[in-house]
């Protein structure tokens, strides 16, 4: 699914797309000041986004044989929060809406 895909399923469900296209560069663009802020994200529900340090390694090169260390790096993780994880085994997206909104327990 590309971000256009999204904003047409936003204009089905009556959102005008332009509205909703900058309402998602928006959401992307504040979620991504966050971690680059390394602030944890956190959409109950949904899932968390955050940025994690890779440990760094000793690397070798095979044509000459010299050794080279990798530095530390970061990475951004995201970990699905329970009800994202139900809604997929349960083959439902609609059930992640509707756990949201408490209709189903």
């Amino acid at each position: 699914m590309t971000k256009s895909d999204i904003v047409s399923a936003l204009d089905e469900l009556g959102y005008d797309p332009q509205t909703a296209d900058e309402a998602i560069d928006d959401v992307f663009q504040v979620i991504a000041e966050a971690l680059v802020g390394r602030e944890k994200v956190i959409l109950r529900g949904f899932g968390t986004f955050e940025i994690k340090t890779a440990k760094g390694w000793l690397s070798r090169d095979i044509r000459t044989g010299e050794q080279r260390k990798i530095d530390d790096y970061q990475r951004v993780t995201f970990r699905p929060g329970v009800q994202l994880k139900e809604a997929v085994k349960f083959s439902d997206p609609g059930r992640l809406l509707m756990l949201n909104r408490g209709a189903v327990k």
